[in-house]
């Protein structure tokens, strides 16, 4: 895949102390950000990759709730912050011939909170694709919801339909923010039953949902496009498709 790396955003952090001012600029290969009406973005997610102490200043950077700069190829720039309680996830990238680079990947407080069972009473949820089986499967399995993937399309009609779904700013992604709670979801999914809109299966047994996500996914030959050097290191992208069965 030709100049693939032009697909990638940068992040840009400013630093100011007494006597001096550090700027760091690393690509980011995945962000996921909502902009309110005063055009204000709060971060959700940054996938970026970098040289070891650059990572580790924007890791605590993002502890810290600092602000970043973020511009994503076509669209403009935007000032955003993860917020309180956000969570960074650092890892190492090896690949055979080349330096290690290292990667790391921040979320809000809010996007963590979609992990099944968590903030069960939760009126927001943040989802990185809106591809509609798989916020159908998302959707269950944070609230416990009785579904199968046959009720995808039923489901992203309803969301629609209610002005429950709205899409987020993405980088490489198609992000989305679903508005309900689990008694509302309930509802939906009652009435449609009883007009015959949707139905269970005939048969008793698992639910298996097939899910094939790239959210990290590039090919091996992309590895020298997609990752110009900026801080003295190789940069090399992640390798990593989800395969669901529930």
């Amino acid at each position: 895949m030709k100049n693939a790396h032009e697909r990638f955003g940068v992040l840009e952090y400013t630093k100011r102390m007494k006597d001096t001012t550090t700027r760091i600029r690393l690509r980011v290969d995945r962000f996921v950000g909502e902009v309110n009406t005063e055009g204000v973005c709060k971060g959700h997610l940054i996938s970026l990759l970098g040289g070891d102490t650059d990572v580790g200043a924007i890791w605590a950077a993002v502890v810290e709730q600092n602000h970043f700069t973020v511009e994503a190829p076509g669209a403009d720039p935007v000032v955003i912050t993860l917020g309180e309680g956000a969570q960074c996830f650092r890892g190492t990238i090896n690949v055979p011939g080349r330096r290690p680079i290292r990667h790391l990947v921040a979320t809000s407080a809010e996007l963590a909170k979609t992990r099944p069972g968590m903030d069960p009473e939760g009126r927001r949820t943040i989802l990185c694709d809106n591809d509609p089986t798989f916020v159908l499967y998302r959707i269950s399995q944070r609230f416990g919801l009785p579904v199968v993937p046959d009720w995808a399309e039923w489901f992203s009609e309803e969301l629609t339909r209610h002005g429950a779904i709205k899409p987020l700013f993405g980088l490489e992604c198609s992000p989305v923010l679903v508005s309900g709670t689990k008694k509302s979801f309930l509802k939906w999914i009652g009435r449609a039953l009883r007009q015959k809109r949707i139905q269970f299966p005939e048969g008793n047994g698992p639910v298996r949902w097939s899910l094939s996500r790239s959210f990290f996914r590039v090919s091996e030959t992309d590895l020298d496009d997609r990752c110009p050097q900026e801080t003295g290191e190789e940069s090399p992208a992640i390798l990593a498709e989800q395969e669901v069965t529930a």
